[in-house]
């Protein structure tokens, strides 16, 4: 389905859509204006008008007509509905690709080389970082739009600040020292602090956010960090066989 969504131009459906229903409405205000004039005609019994009356357009023909308009209306009806359908499915399923991480467990106890690549032109291309604990944690900021935003093509606003090691024992956490680096110094603070304290009153947007996706610490994995409307999400790349 999502293959399907993404090799069709659903702009182009909502523009056919939107141009054969307004068709259809003209031709409906065409057949409806004759058939008017025709019953005015009727009723109008001056003789000085009668060279004037309207041709009869026909019982049969009328039919045709208005059978034309109806399956013309319903075949446009549903191009418009599929591109706003795919445009839907697009918008509220939207996960865009922004780092790739690659682990390697070290010799030293709990320890984990991760490797971040990332996959947005505006940051380091690669980092590697030490990690101590049982699964690394990546971090960030997220900005959600409303729905109906998303849904006319706008997307999540996100970036990524540091990444960390996680224990699974609460006393570890609390005794160990962390490992936690950030991704990026030259971060724009004073944005994001604005967006926490006063998103929820900004026009357009539904909320501003802290979100980390975490993963287990084995050796020579890799994984994708994607932006979805909800936040980041981690997929475990598959080896090939």
């Amino acid at each position: 389905m999502k293959t399907i969504v993404e090799q069709t131009n659903q702009d182009l459906l909502i523009y056919i859509g939107i141009v054969g229903i307004l068709l259809a409405f003209l031709f409906l205000f065409f057949y409806l204006y004759r058939r008017l004039c025709w019953i005015l005609s009727i009723l109008n019994k001056n003789p000085e008008n009668s060279k004037k009356k309207t041709k009869n357009p026909g019982l049969i023909k009328s039919i045709k007509n208005l059978v034309f308009i109806i399956m013309w209306s319903a075949v446009f009806g549903m191009i418009l509905f599929s591109g706003l359908f795919f445009r839907a499915y697009s918008a509220f399923t939207y996960e865009e690709p922004v780092a790739k991480i690659i682990t390697q467990t070290l010799k030293e106890e709990q320890s984990t080389l991760v490797k971040l690549i990332h996959l947005q032109p505006d940051m380091p291309t690669e980092q590697n970082f030490l990690i101590k604990g049982d699964q690394w944690m990546l971090e960030g900021d997220i900005l959600k739009w409303e729905n109906w935003i998303n849904f006319m093509g706008f997307h999540t606003r996100y970036r990524l600040t540091r990444i960390r090691g996680r224990y699974n024992d609460v006393n570890e956490e609390i005794n160990k020292s962390p490992s936690i680096y950030a991704i990026n110094n030259k971060i724009d603070e004073s944005k994001w602090k604005y967006l926490y304290r006063y998103g929820d009153k900004l026009p357009f947007v539904n909320t501003v956010y802290g979100n980390a996706v975490f993963q287990n610490n084995d050796s020579n994995n890799q994984y994708l960090i994607y932006v979805s409307n909800s936040g980041f999400v981690v997929k475990k790349i598959k080896k090939e066989d």
